[in-house]
């Protein structure tokens, strides 16, 4: 059977990501996390590229000792192949050949539509110069549930690409007592850009 004939499992996905965070306060898609932030998810273009709002399936803060508060935006999807889509290069790919948003990578995998509220953030806001970006998909197979995730940090200081942060089996890393651990990990992170320069062509002069 084809994967995309087969009926999505995101509500228990979703509460499955629930279930987690119960010691932790956490947003659903139709609560607000502050005006701030659901402004700015206001004015970005949804994830299928239109006018109107857009709805992260779940959101909360990472908040440490030091007062530093990182929003958390988490994208839930329930079809096998649904995590994420990246580039040739192992890159997110929210963006065509053109380098315009590519929609459709963004409504259908997780990891991409968390990235793109991510962006939101940091385009429209003022007050955060960071984000953790986290898909979740889940899908059953013959030997059970399997669940899989993709946690990604965004930041102005790394030009807004997507780094990854590690591998994680459940998202008991936002959790108070193991904040501080995930927030190092997340500090160990560095952006170096590599530009490829393009070699003039060289031009001959043919004599007739």
């Amino acid at each position: 059977m084809a994967t995309k004939n087969v009926r999505s499992i995101e509500e228990q996905v979703e509460d499955w990501c629930k279930a987690q965070l119960r010691s932790i306060k956490y947003y659903t898609k139709t609560e607000s996390i502050n005006s701030e932030i659901e402004e700015a998810l206001r004015k970005a273009p949804s994830k299928s590229g239109g006018e109107g709002a857009n709805y992260p399936d779940i959101k909360c803060f990472l908040e440490t000792s030091d007062m530093r508060r990182i929003p958390v935006m988490i994208e839930v999807k329930g079809r096998k192949g649904d995590l994420i889509k990246c580039d040739k290069n192992g890159d997110i790919c929210n963006l065509n050949k053109d380098k315009e948003p590519h929609y459709g990578n963004i409504a259908k995998y997780a990891v991409n539509g968390a990235v793109h509220y991510a962006h939101a953030i940091l385009n429209n806001t003022e007050s955060y110069k960071e984000v953790v970006a986290i898909g979740v998909n889940g899908y059953d197979t013959s030997i059970g549930r399997i669940y899989e995730m993709g946690v990604y940090y965004v930041s102005k200081e790394n030009l807004f690409v997507p780094k990854k942060v590690g591998e994680y089996t459940d998202l008991s890393f936002l959790l108070p007592e193991y904040v501080n651990g995930f927030i190092k990990d997340i500090d160990k992170l560095f952006f170096i850009v590599f530009r490829s320069v393009e070699q003039p062509k060289t031009i001959r002069n043919i004599k007739a």
